[in-house]
């Protein structure tokens, strides 16, 4: 997940496929992109999500979507067709994508060309986890996700506080 000179959208796989044995075996598929914006505002607001799996009906594929939180009246972030076939597929490429988005905006902000890094980082500074997106909350959102199909992080860091 390279952004390269020419600035293109982060691409993720998620793809839509069958069966998980279909998904490993898959080199290429029908991709989720992503803005490095909006990449860079999920990283940079982990106190002010909400991320949700859903479907239509019982028996349909799950979609998923990533929501700022009350603070911006839950502006959509990414939102998804339905693709899983079970809750568990659309919580691991949730899982998936905020790893994704961790690594790529993190080597972001690290490094001095990036307008990103000029503008949020221009000490250049090491990333503060407890201000982005970080390995321990991704693990929390899958783990309440898993639960509830639904995690706000609003709410899950006002709890520990």
């Amino acid at each position: 997940m390279e952004f390269g000179d020419n600035r293109a959208p982060l691409q993720f796989m998620l793809v839509e496929l069958p069966s998980e044995r279909d998904r490993k075996q898959a080199t290429q598929g029908t991709c989720m992109g992503i803005s490095r914006l909006v990449a860079m505002e999920i990283f940079t607001n982990p106190a002010d999500l909400d991320i949700t799996i859903g479907q239509a009906r019982e028996g349909d594929k799950f979609a998923i979507g990533i929501f700022r939180g009350p603070g911006h009246r839950g502006k959509p972030l990414l939102t998804s067709q339905p693709f899983a076939v079970t809750a568990e597929e659309a919580v691991e490429s949730i899982r998936e994508l905020l790893e994704g988005i961790r690594q790529v905006m993190t080597k972001e902000f690290e490094d001095d060309a990036s307008v990103f890094s000029r503008y949020l980082n221009p000490d250049h500074r090491t990333v503060d986890e407890s201000k982005v997106l970080s390995a321990e909350l991704i693990a929390r959102i899958v783990e309440k996700l898993k639960q509830d199909r639904s995690a706000s992080t609003y709410a899950m860091l006002a709890q520990t506080g």
